[in-house]
């Protein structure tokens, strides 16, 4: 697939979740293991009050002026190693489209600069089992931290 060069900038959570309401809606699709319980609703305050506060670093990758992929992290110190600062990711997504490409990987390393200049020595990933992202991240010298069950109650 051939494209225009896409860029990695910055944006705020305002921004993202207005710009990428499309992309979000499919994010769910593709990956919300119990969609009966999990409604898109994101919480635009926390959002913002993070933001406020520096704890957040939110990237989109944009084709031209269209966003088509995100980033979106919280960095702050563990709760348990109070000096050890953690880039946790709350959103990754790029659209299908977009995938057969180097651009993920680029918002990736791009996610990982970000969050490394805010002080984090540590990132966290979650992947869903059998994901391209789960396969990738041995590869990028990650290893399971931890492994999240879950069950509806």
């Amino acid at each position: 697939m051939t494209h225009a060069v896409l860029k990695i900038r910055s944006i705020k959570a305002s921004e993202w979740i207005d710009k990428a309401w499309t992309l979000l809606q499919a994010h769910r699709r593709e990956l919300a293991t119990n969609p009966d319980i999990m409604e898109l609703k994101p919480r635009r305050d926390r959002y913002d009050a993070l933001e406020a506060a520096g704890m957040m670093v939110s990237l989109g990758l944009f084709d031209g002026d269209s966003l088509i992929g995100y980033s979106v992290n919280i960095v702050d110190a563990n709760m348990h190693y109070g000096d050890l600062v953690v880039g946790q990711n709350d959103l990754l997504f790029v659209h299908p489209r977009y995938r057969r490409t180097q651009d993920g990987l680029a918002l990736i390393h791009a996610t990982e600069d970000a969050v490394r200049a805010r002080g984090a020595r540590m990132m966290l990933w979650h992947a869903k089992d059998g994901t391209a992202l789960q396969a990738m991240m041995p590869q990028l010298g990650y290893r399971i931290q931890d492994i999240i069950f879950s069950k509806v109650l």
